[in-house]
C-alpha cells in the first residue's frame, strides 16, 4: 500500500507539471482545437512540439539583427578609440607646440639681453674715448698724437666687435648642444 500511494503521488505530481506544447498545422502553430481536428482530418498528421522557455529557435532574421547589434558595437568602439587617439594627438601636438613657442621666447630674451650687452659695452667704450679726448685737450697734445691715440681707441672697439661676434658665434652653437651628462663620470 505504501508503494501504491507513492505511485499515485509521482503521478500526480507529474500530470500536474507543465510542459509547454503546442500543436502544429503544417507550417504554423494551431490557433485552437477545432484548427487542429480540422488538419488532422485533411492529413491524419499533427506535430506536437514542446516550448522550453530556456531555449528559444532563432529565426535567420534575429541572428542577422544580432550580428548586426554587435558589428554596431565594434564600430561604436572603434570610433570611440579613434577618437581617443586623435585628442591624444592633438594634445601631444599642442604641448610640443607650446614648448617650441617657450624656447622661441627664451631665444629671444638671450638675443635681448645680448644686444643690451653689446649696447653698454659700445657705451663704455665711447666714454672711455670722451674721456681720452678731454685728457688730451687738456693736455694740449698735438694733433698727430691725438690721431695716433684715436686709432689706438677705434682698434680696441674693432677688437671687442669681433670679440663678440666670436662669443656670440660661441653661444649660438652650444644653445643647439644638450647639456653633459655628469652623473656618467669615467671610472
Amino acid at each position: 500500500m505504501k508503494y501504491i500511494n507513492l505511485f499515485l503521488l509521482f503521478f500526480i505530481i507529474s500530470s500536474c507539471s507543465n510542459n509547454s506544447s503546442v500543436y502544429w498545422c503544417g507550417d504554423h502553430a494551431c490557433i485552437n482545437k477545432k484548427e487542429k481536428e480540422d488538419y488532422f482530418k485533411k492529413t491524419m498528421i499533427v506535430e506536437k512540439k514542446i516550448v522550453n522557455k530556456k531555449i528559444k529557435n532563432k529565426s535567420e532574421i534575429n541572428k542577422i539583427i544580432e550580428q548586426a547589434k554587435l558589428e554596431q558595437k565594434k564600430k561604436i568602439i572603434n570610433e570611440k578609440d579613434s577618437l581617443k587617439k586623435d585628442k591624444f594627438k592633438e594634445k601631444m601636438k599642442t604641448k610640443s607646440e607650446k614648448k617650441l613657442a617657450k624656447q622661441a621666447k627664451l631665444e629671444e630674451k638671450k638675443r635681448i639681453k645680448e644686444e643690451k650687452k653689446l649696447a653698454k659695452l659700445a657705451k663704455i667704450e665711447e666714454k672711455k674715448r670722451l674721456k681720452l679726448e678731454k685728457k688730451l685737450n687738456k693736455k694740449n697734445i698735438s694733433n698727430s698724437q691725438r690721431m695716433v691715440l684715436k686709432e689706438n681707441s677705434n682698434a680696441n672697439i674693432n677688437e671687442n666687435s669681433k670679440f663678440n661676434e666670436i662669443l656670440k658665434i660661441i653661444n649660438e652653437k652650444g644653445a643647439s648642444k644638450d647639456y653633459p651628462d655628469i652623473n656618467n663620470m669615467p671610472e
